[in-house]
């Protein structure tokens, strides 16, 4: 019995090829689209399921009062796991995460710059990561043992064995030789934590002082507990306060410093701009995706329905003479529900080469590392596609078809214009109105994206080359940045020489949301002044072609205008500065200092952000004697900004690395583009509109194919009524007219219903943005035109082309 009914479904199939392959194309694109979309949320929502007991990990996020109120962070101060660990006995264990890079030997005449992670012995209890070599409670017992990722043992010691071989660091001014005493797996792909080698936090002394270790106020890197049970996360975060009173004293003021605790479930899925040393992914991210998917789906179903509406007169017939040949309502059913599952299975095999096509694209769209697995929940999730696409594509024509009463089918009393027509035509005008919410989507994301990349800034980013200079670990932070400027000006002072180089500059910070340092001090009346601050030195305000609205430059020359600042006019306006050159900071406890210059404001966030107060400094003595916080989100190591004269940059690229080699003769050479780093704030919206604009171009191509079709089904049903009108003496434009009539209504609604929804769904992504532009009223209308345009082609060509027929065949038909 099941046999036949697969065997008639595949006759009618291979009966109707168009019909056939419109629905097969039109589920294939979605369904390959959708795959890709639906596994990669699976595995965003996978991300650090891996670890054992990961219901009882925990991230500390801190809360500290700040001008603007309760400000958050996860950077976490040294002191924070071990008070933790001793002051709550439902903390089991607890170490803090400080990520650092150290020039390393790769042989014995060349050093790279490898990065790892500061953390104590109980890192490996906490978390999960496969160790393959080692004993997991003992590897990082010692001050100088690492445990190394794979790739990273493969990268020093080729295919021998890493345990036992000695990797050589530069901690301070020397070079300290560690002994690898474990080998993790490499990462898995969805683990919100990154890192290539693992070493003793013991190592702080290299770099941090006892004083600031031990210090409440100086944060560094994020904090994780694992705790006895998940309810006792309540308990410790009650007993906060006291935690702090006890370790404050008289500091302490009620609710204006404490911790709280984050679930490791929760932190990879985050809107927050500071997700600390995770790597996270936005909800709304999953949730546009995810809708695009079902629109997709969606519209590929709607294909079906229409078309196997439409053919219910040319099916009806076999309907009546099955029903009178004793076919029963539910076989009836089974049969067109077999139909659209041989479609839909033809089409998720198809698909699912698709998707496996368009993976790399979609990897590096989203630079993520997704794979294709087909494990339990993945044959779930396409088991459960092809029993959606059946059901939707298929019950309502099942349902619709069997229910026709056999004396009317077959006395060819039958019509579906009332209702039945309704219904078709407002499944295609539903199919215009995802379709130009999608374009009308992408062309406000296009058109926002367009205003970012053509702002001024208020700098000069073009040809500016970003060179990394050693970092010099320090206790003192204060002579880690002087050493770092020391060493950033023998190659600035190196390139100034050569006639190729328009300029140069040193720089702590670059561009970025948080890549300027805050920094903050309580002004005479009390209230706290927050503010960012950047360290420079050479010409960095020529290499940045930042415009000095008041006042000179600092003086390049290493040593000169060490208490000199440089701010911007927002700083100038907080302090109701009228004439701000000669002002110093209101507060007694900053040592001797001017304000030498007022630059115009520039954008040195992103354009998500509005612009901040910004001091420049060339030296931080002066600054950090009167701030009482400083948050820094970036690196600490000085960048040299190379200006060129528009030569080739391969040429120029030649010039900074020989000047390199020159100064460091030892040291990788390592460099970056600032428009790159502009470029980079902006990656996540620039992704999710190519996702959109694809998304787009896919559901207008299956629309295409619906209206194709749907015009071919209404066109041949009347074709006895063209010949007549043929005869009666209507024109070949009048009879298309009539056709076209009815499908640019459809249109129009789909349209006018389609374009203002876009605009109120497209309302807060666009809100997120500080400077924001909507698209002019022209390029909706242009976007209406050309859905008008669009229709009219492909109705137009189909009815000019029945009109051609020879009205005398037509009428002879019956």
């Amino acid at each position: 019995m099941l046999k036949n009914y697969f065997k008639i479904a595949l006759r009618n199939l291979i009966k109707n090829k168009l019909h056939f392959g419109i629905n097969l194309i039109g589920l294939t694109l979605g369904l390959g689209v959708s795959i890709l979309i639906f596994f990669f949320v699976q595995f965003e929502l996978t991300f650090d399921d891996f670890h054992e007991e990961s219901e009882l990990i925990f991230r500390l996020e801190r809360h500290e009062m700040g001008e603007d109120g309760i400000g958050s962070s996860f950077s976490t101060p040294v002191i924070t796991a071990p008070t933790f660990k001793g002051e709550f006995a439902q903390v089991t264990h607890a170490t803090q995460l400080i990520g650092a890079s150290a020039q390393a030997y790769l042989d014995e005449s060349i050093t790279q710059n490898q990065e790892y992670l500061l953390v104590n012995t109980d890192f490996l209890e906490i978390f999960s990561f496969p160790l393959l070599k080692g004993d997991r409670s003992k590897v990082l017992e010692d001050k100088y043992s690492v445990v190394v990722t794979e790739t990273v043992a493969k990268k020093y010691f080729g295919e021998a064995d890493p345990l036992g071989k000695s990797i050589r660091l530069k901690m301070g001014e020397n070079f300290e030789e560690y002994q690898v005493t474990g080998l993790l797996a490499d990462i898995p792909a969805n683990s919100s934590l990154k890192f290539e080698m693992l070493i003793n936090n013991l190592n702080l002394d290299y770099s941090i002082s006892k004083q600031s270790q031990n210090s409440w106020f100086n944060v560094y890197g994020d904090t994780y507990l694992k705790i006895t049970d998940p309810q006792a996360k309540g308990t410790i975060e009650a007993g906060v306060e006291g935690m702090m009173k006890k370790a404050l004293g008289t500091n302490y003021k009620e609710g204006e410093y404490y911790f709280t605790l984050q679930s490791l479930s929760d932190i990879h899925l985050s809107d927050a701009s500071n997700s600390g040393m995770a790597e996270t992914t936005r909800p709304s991210l999953l949730l546009i995706l995810t809708g695009i998917a079902f629109l997709i789906l969606l519209i590929a179903c709607i294909n079906f329905t229409t078309m196997a509406i439409g053919r219910a007169t040319t099916r009806a017939k076999e309907v009546g003479v099955r029903k009178t040949m004793g076919a029963e309502f539910i076989q009836l059913v089974f049969q067109f529900l077999t139909e659209a599952f041989l479609i839909t299975l033809s089409a998720l095999a198809l698909g699912l080469l698709l998707a496996e096509a368009l993976l790399p694209i979609f990897n590096d769209l989203f630079e993520k590392q997704l794979q294709l697995v087909y494990g339990p929940i993945q044959i779930l999730i396409l088991l459960g596609l092809v029993c959606i696409i059946t059901f939707l594509a298929g019950a309502y024509p099942a349902l619709f078809m069997s229910g026709l009463r056999p004396i009317q089918v077959l006395k060819g009393n039958l019509s579906i214009r009332f209702g039945k027509q309704a219904l078709r035509k407002g499944l295609v005008a539903f199919q215009f109105l995802i379709s130009f919410l999608l374009i009308a989507s992408t062309m406000i994301m296009v058109n926002q994206m367009n205003v970012i990349r053509n702002f001024d800034l208020g700098f000069d980013q073009e040809m500016v080359v970003l060179v990394d200079v050693p970092e010099y670990p320090s206790t003192s932070f204060i002579k880690s940045i002087e050493a770092g400027f020391a060493q950033a000006e023998l190659y600035r002072q190196s390139l100034a020489g050569r006639s190729e180089v328009q300029s140069a500059g040193i720089t702590i910070s670059t561009y970025g949301d948080d890549a300027f340092w805050n920094a903050g001090f309580p002004t005479e009346e009390g209230k706290q002044f927050n503010f960012r601050v950047n360290f420079v030195g050479g010409d960095y305000v020529k290499t940045m072609g930042l415009e000095m609205v008041e006042g000179r430059d600092f003086n390049p020359q290493p040593g000169a205008d060490s208490s000199a600042f440089i701010i911007n006019e927002t700083f100038a306006n907080a302090m109701k500065w009228s004439d701000p050159l000669g002002e110093v900071m209101p507060n007694s406890r900053f040592t001797s200092h001017q304000i030498v210059g007022v630059v115009k404001d520039f954008h040195h966030n992103s354009l998500y952000n509005q612009i901040e107060p910004v001091l420049l400094a060339k030296s931080p003595k002066a600054l950090f004697s009167g701030i009482n916080e400083l948050m820094i989100n970036s690196a600490t190591n000085p960048k040299v900004m190379v200006k060129g004269k528009g030569m080739n940059f391969e040429a120029f690229r030649a010039i900074l690395e020989e000047e390199w080699k020159r100064v460091f003769p030892l040291e990788a050479f390592s460099f970056s583009f600032l428009d790159e780093t502009v470029e980079a704030q902006y990656k996540a919206d620039e992704r999710l509109g190519k996702m959109v604009f694809i998304a787009a171009s896919i559901a207008i191509l299956i629309a295409a194919m619906g209206l194709f079709a749907m015009a071919a089904l209404s066109i041949a049903g009347r074709t006895k009524e063209i010949g007549i009108r043929k005869v009666l003496g209507a024109s070949s434009l009048s009879i298309s007219w009539m056709f076209n009539k009815e499908f640019l209504l459809i249109t129009l609604a789909g349209v006018l219903f389609g374009l203002p929804l876009s605009r109120f769904l497209m309302r807060d992504w666009i809100e997120q943005f500080a400077t924001r532009e909507w698209p002019s009223w022209v390029n909706f209308l242009l976007l209406t035109l050309l859905g008008i345009g669009f229709t009219l082609a492909i109705v137009t060509v189909q009815s000019l082309r029945a009109t051609q027929m020879n009205p005398v065949k037509t009428l002879k038909d019956e």
